[in-house]
């Protein structure tokens, strides 16, 4: 097995972290976290736009069976409850980062 599978020339990759970019630690810290809460955020609108469908789904296919109602309601509160506890984490985190690292 003396063969050489793959070669990569890594010379020309630039850095991942730029020094003009992020002049402090607490400024890299800071947008990185915000980066990360972004994700977050978008990812769980995501999953609630599709509790939301699945819920309207739900609803439509009941056909007045009450269990499949309750079950579509109780899907649509927890969409709901859920991006609202997002959003107030998202504002209380970055309220924090701001405080603490002073921006």
């Amino acid at each position: 097995m003396d063969r050489i599978l793959a070669a990569v020339d890594i010379s020309n990759f630039t850095t991942w972290v730029s020094s003009s970019q992020y002049s402090t630690p607490d400024t890299l810290i800071y947008g990185k976290v915000v980066t990360a809460i972004n994700f977050f955020v978008i990812f769980s609108a995501v999953v609630a736009v599709i509790m939301l469908v699945v819920a309207g789904y739900t609803f439509i296919t009941s056909a007045g069976d009450a269990d499949k109602v309750e079950k579509a309601t109780k899907t649509l509160s927890a969409a709901i409850i859920g991006m609202v506890i997002v959003f107030v984490a998202k504002i209380l985190v970055q309220y924090v980062l701001g405080v603490i690292s002073g921006q």
